[in-house]
């Protein structure tokens, strides 16, 4: 991959194609759904719940650390069925997996198994501890690509979080949502993953991204121009993070807080407490796995905060060089890139109408994006489809990713 940085201007207007992978509207999906749990129940859900995937403009990896965050919602989305049946049995179907189950609240019994039961799980246990949660029906569907990358998982919990606390009358706060579900992720599901995605699920507002604080939770909103559109490149590489080595980058990112803590002899709680120059004063005096990695945080939060300035700057040519930018220390200091995602990124930054590219999520497989030309997205999306298959890749798809909000209730 080049590693020379290539500012891209204005492109003129093109015929357009039709795009690939379509969906259907929001409307059919949320009818089918119910319709779905008429034939599961017998009845109508009290309620109907949603929450959307993401992508992640700028900023890998640096929740976890304390960092700056800039995720944008997609408009595919994770919805939640749900009615009160009572007692203390909870059932379940979801219509991707085409399975139904069923249990009852006991702490610390978790399935193997079933592994996606585990977040109704968690999340009614957690719920309980609030107030008495009694038994369940969920009718579960998503357009959000699991293992992609895109925050299915964070979807998923935060629209079963919504109907849960509604259906019982909990009042939960706001910021009380993404907590939750990051605990639930956390302690339920094993992976340790950071605040940002269910963070984005709960706040995120069409047209905008959100920067995030992950230390604070302070949050403002950029807008996006229309000049530009996103695609998201879906390589067809899986990946479960709880068997993926996201838990051992987080690890080395704790062992290395230490290791500076002493080399700085200050107290330093996160990689977010060191500067730039303070790690650079380090690099022969370090581990050079654990320096890769703080570098990665440091620099990559930095990004964020220019990529924010970028866009409301309407500048996009230079949030496109920061998304290579990000994506090149991704590959290279924090060594989460794939063969699959440099591929997509390559072929992307090699066509004429994408402003930028780089992987989003945490990597090991899932998912590329691109900004690109508005007038452009749809030729753009077969044309780069079509050339990652060239390349022997058969698993990948391109899809036009809009915006989308956060989590949505209302009555069925």
């Amino acid at each position: 991959m080049r590693n020379q940085i290539r500012y891209k201007k204005r492109f003129t207007k093109q015929p357009r194609e039709k795009a690939v992978d379509e969906i259907a509207s929001e409307q059919d999906i949320r009818k089918e759904l119910v319709k779905l749990y008429r034939e599961e129940f017998g009845k109508s859900p009290d309620i109907l719940t949603s929450a959307p995937g993401r992508i992640n403009l700028v900023g890998e990896h640096t929740d976890y650390n304390g960092g700056y965050v800039l995720p944008i919602a997609i408009d595919r989305r994770t919805y939640t069925a749900a009615g009160r049946r009572g007692g203390e049995l909870f059932i379940a179907y979801s219509k991707e997996l085409s399975k139904k189950t069923s249990f009852e609240i006991q702490p610390g019994k978790f399935e193997h198994s079933n592994f996606w039961v585990n977040y109704i799980k968690g999340a009614c246990t957690l719920l309980s501890d609030m107030s008495p949660v009694k038994g369940v029906n969920f009718a579960i569907g998503s357009t959000v690509p699991r293992g992609s990358g895109l925050s299915s998982s964070a979807a998923y919990v935060v629209s079963i979080i919504e109907a849960v606390s509604r259906l019982h009358d909990i009042k939960l706060k706001d910021i009380e949502v993404p907590i939750l579900a990051q605990r639930i992720e956390n302690e339920f599901v094993g992976v340790q993953s950071g605040i940002m995605d269910p963070f984005v699920a709960k706040f995120a507002r069409e047209n905008n991204a959100i920067l995030v604080d992950a230390r604070s939770l302070e949050y403002k909103y950029v807008p996006i121009s229309d000049r530009c559109s996103f695609l998201v490149c879906v390589t067809g590489v899986k990946r479960a993070l709880a068997t993926t080595e996201y838990n051992k980058r987080r690890q080395q990112c704790q062992i290395a807080v230490v290791g500076l803590a002493e080399k700085l002899n200050r107290n330093i709680t996160s990689l977010r407490d060191v500067t730039l120059e303070e790690l650079k004063c380090l690099k022969n005096d370090f581990d050079p796995t654990l320096y890769a990695r703080s570098l990665h945080v440091i620099t990559e939060s930095q990004r964020a905060l220019q990529t924010f300035a970028a866009l409301e700057n309407d500048d996009l040519e230079f949030v496109g060089k920061l998304m290579l930018e990000s994506h090149l220390s991704l590959r290279s200091n924090y060594e989460v890139s794939s063969p699959e995602l440099d591929a997509f990124v390559e072929i992307a930054e090699q066509s004429e109408g994408v402003y930028g590219a780089r992987m989003t999520g945490a990597g090991f497989g899932g998912s590329a994006i691109c900004l690109v030309d508005a007038d452009r997205e749809d030729e753009l999306a077969i044309e780069i489809a079509a050339k990652y298959k060239a390349r022997g890749f058969e698993g990948g798809y391109v899809f036009i990713a809009r915006t989308g909000s956060g989590s949505k209730v209302e009555h069925a």
